[in-house]
This record gives structure tokens, C-alpha cells and sequence, in this order.
């Protein structure tokens, strides 16, 4: 069984145009003999899931080292029989209307970037009666649903799991009818992630965040926020993330009895607002130990609604997705990932 790869030919959808070494990378699946190994039983907790077709969704755009971590994947799949086929993005929604629209004979749909274009594909993917897999090839600037579900970062490995790993079911959140698998957050988080220069953030990454943290605690604008969960309880807070992961900005810990597998929210609740309480906040998860700071609370809950100043920005998954007021529900259906 040979393993091959397609390029898209709609000319919105380049591959990685004059990248000369990832283009000789690609020649590497013009043609090779491989078999595919045998697979055994499914495990209880997981379903072995033979990849026999994947469809990639990659930025033409993205870095130098985003093309070399891309084209080294792409190399050790070649070990392994399945067929690959690419599709580039060229605009914001292309990765959505790609996972919404992609044939019945993809298997596993691959993500090669980070949380946002995850994002997309799961916004796709779930507006599908049945889906593919959703695989992931985490690269970008942020990558907490990767490190969320243990995704290996070295190619060979990464392969072999795209190729013939395990699927897990994972419950996603939802707000105001927009998918998020990990977080949907209100308050100083949704402004910092709403006012950050997006070409500071091409530039320097993450330290981009941190500067313009920085610019909106010293603003210490006061903000309170109305936050009714599960219809029965009514509190005040100054921000507010409803957790479907337990990681934050990719290394920090939020929610450490988030779970991914479980369909409910972990509804975290910054009850103090101002300069000092934010710093504290900063501080305490700088260090993990955020649940012991002053005014901090979480709250396991399915349903969550948020109002109060109206029209502020809510992000899910490091970027603004709408505003407030906000209605957040389970989606109405489980999505396979593939993890170890």
C-alpha cells in the first residue's frame, strides 16, 4: 500500500509557497511501500481508530519553525500507510468552513496550529451530524488543548498516534451558540486578550499578553459582572472563566479538577476586583496556588449565564468570540479527539 499526498488546488488554499525544504519534504511521499501494522481490542476508556485518510489544516503563513515541526510530521507519516492530504488557510473561517464542509472519507482531521485554529475546526466539526476525529499537530503560540490531552511534540511519535492512535471523547462548552473546548473567560482576561496587538503578539508572542496585562491592571478599571449558575445560584464577580481545561496560558493551572472527559464546567469566580486582588491573583497562579488566594472560589456547574456591561468582550479559547450578555451550555454532543 503506497501512502500519497494531495495539495489542494484551489488557489485560496497555497501550500507553503517558496519553502524549498518543505516542498523536498513533501516529494517524500511521492511514493513508498509501507504496510499498516495490526491493531488490537479497544481499551475501556479509549477506541483504537485506524487513520486510513487524514485532511491537514495548515498556515502558509506560519514561522520558520512552525514550517520545520509541520514538514517533519509530514515526513514520518510517511512511514505510515495512510493518505495525507493539505489543505493552507487563507483567511480567517477557513478552518471552520474546511471541518464544516470536508468529505464523509476524511477519517481524521488535523490541525497543524495552535488553540485559535483549533478552534475553528471544532466550530466546524460540530455543526456536523457525524464527524471525523479531530487530530492535532500543535503548533502557534499557545497550544493548551495539546498539553490538555498529552499530544506528543516529536514527529515519529506524533505520526504514529495520527496514524493509528486512540480516540477519546471530549464534551466541549458553548456560548451564545460559538463551540469552545477550553475556557470561555470575562472580565480583565476577555480585555487583555481583546486589546492585545495582534502584530505584537506575531513578534513576540505571549509576552504580548503579559504587556498589555500589565497596561489594564495599572488602568484598574472597576468591573462587576452578574453570574447565575445552573439557575439556582447568584454571585458577583469581577472576572469570571468557565474551565473546560485545567490549564491556562499553556503552563499555568486554573482549574486543577477541570476534566475534558466530564460534561460540566468548572466556573472560576475572581470575587474581588481592583489593582491589589488582581495582583494576588497573578501572583497566586504564578506560583499554583491560586485556589489559596483571598476572594477566589470555583464552582462546578453546566450551566452558566453572565450579564452586566453589556457589549464587553468574551473570549473562548484565547480569542474574543462575541460579548456579553452570555448564555454557556454543553454542547450538544461529545467530539473525538485523537490522544494517547
Amino acid at each position: 500500500m503506497s501512502t500519497w499526498l494531495v495539495e489542494s488546488t484551489n488557489p485560496a488554499l497555497t501550500a507553503y509557497g517558496n519553502v524549498p525544504l518543505f516542498h523536498r519534504r513533501l516529494k517524500l511521499f511521492e511514493s513508498a511501500d509501507v504496510t499498516r501494522p495490526d491493531v488490537s481490542a479497544a481499551a475501556s476508556d479509549s477506541r483504537l481508530s485506524p487513520a486510513r485518510r487524514l485532511l491537514v489544516i495548515h498556515n502558509p503563513t506560519a514561522g520558520r519553525g512552525e514550517r520545520r515541526r509541520l514538514a517533519a510530521v509530514l515526513t514520518a507519516l510517511r512511514k505510515e500507510a495512510v493518505q495525507v492530504e493539505l489543505h493552507a488557510t487563507g483567511s480567517a473561517g477557513d478552518a471552520e468552513r474546511t471541518a464544516r464542509d470536508c468529505g464523509p472519507d476524511i477519517d481524521v482531521l488535523v490541525v497543524a496550529g495552535g488553540d485559535g485554529t483549533i478552534n475553528e475546526a471544532i466550530n466546524g466539526l460540530m455543526m456536523r451530524e457525524r464527524s471525523p476525529a479531530l487530530g492535532i499537530i500543535p503548533i502557534g503560540t499557545t497550544n493548551v488543548l495539546s498539553r490538555e490531552l498529552r499530544i506528543p511534540r516529536q514527529a515519529d511519535a506524533l505520526a504514529r498516534l495520527l496514524a493509528d492512535g486512540r480516540t477519546r471523547d471530549i464534551h466541549v462548552g458553548r456560548a451564545n451558540g460559538r463551540y469552545f473546548s477550553l475556557m470561555c473567560g470575562i472580565g480583565m482576561d476577555a480585555h487583555i486578550v481583546n486589546r492585545t496587538s495582534l502584530r505584537l503578539k506575531k513578534r513576540i508572542g505571549k509576552l504580548a499578553y503579559i504587556l498589555q496585562g500589565l497596561r489594564e491592571l495599572a488602568a484598574g478599571l472597576p468591573r462587576r459582572y452578574r453570574v447565575e449558575i445552573d439557575r439556582s445560584e447568584v454571585v458577583e464577580a469581577s472576572s469570571i472563566i468557565v474551565a473546560k481545561s485545567r490549564f491556562y496560558g499553556g503552563e499555568f493551572q486554573l482549574a486543577s479538577q477541570a476534566d475534558l472527559g466530564k460534561p460540566e464546567f468548572q466556573v472560576c469566580l475572581f470575587l474581588r476586583g481592583g489593582r491589589l486582588s488582581t495582583l494576588l491573583y497573578i501572583i497566586g497562579m504564578g506560583i499554583g496556588h491560586l485556589d489559596r488566594m483571598p476572594g477566589y472560589r470555583t464552582v462546578v456547574a453546566t450551566a452558566v449565564s453572565i450579564t452586566g456591561h453589556d457589549g464587553d468582550p468574551a473570549q473562548l479559547d484565547g480569542d474574543c468570540r462575541g460579548c456579553l450578555p452570555l448564555e454557556i451550555g454543553l454542547g450538544e454532543r461529545p467530539l473525538s479527539v485523537i490522544a494517547p
